[in-house]
């Protein structure tokens, strides 16, 4: 009896572990429906006009300056467990506008038009002195005079 039981409980674990660490699919951002970006014209269209067409942006430019650009992000994504995430299908719709705020240009990009960064390593030095942890800690005691107002 008492094998039965001890085999029953392993295999239960055994079922929760594997179906618990199943393949998670997320999808976020902006899907863009094409038909929607079709009836947008370059040199007709304004801001307005694209804010009915597909809504509000994403992301908007931080430097605008020959005029600005809307990104619409979208990201579909999967993970198994605790891993890092895959990236399954990514794609950015860059619609930049001119002074008077209509339409130049629509760019559309994809997981494949993506770059990789090599992010820098270095650090930038600072003044000052580098306490330990025990100076953290214990570094104010004494300092102050409590009876002094």
């Amino acid at each position: 009896m008492m094998k039965f039981l001890r085999n029953t409980l392993l295999v239960s674990a055994l079922c929760v572990a594997v179906t618990a660490c199943e393949y998670t699919k997320e999808s976020s951002g902006y899907r863009v429906d094409p038909d929607q970006i079709a009836k947008l014209e370059p040199g007709i269209t304004d801001k307005d006009g694209v804010i009915e067409n597909l809504g509000s942006p994403s992301s908007i430019s931080t430097f605008a300056e020959n005029g600005e650009a809307w990104y619409y992000i979208s990201k579909k994504t999967e993970h198994y467990a605790f891993l890092d995430k895959n990236v399954i299908e990514q794609n950015v719709i860059v619609i930049k506008f001119d002074e008077n705020d209509v339409i130049e240009v629509i760019k559309n990009y994809d997981k494949e038009s993506g770059k990789e960064i090599d992010i820098v390593e270095r650090t930038t030095p600072t003044g000052g002195n580098e306490l330990g942890f025990f100076e953290q800690i214990f570094g104010n005691f004494g300092r102050f005079n409590p009876g002094a107002n």
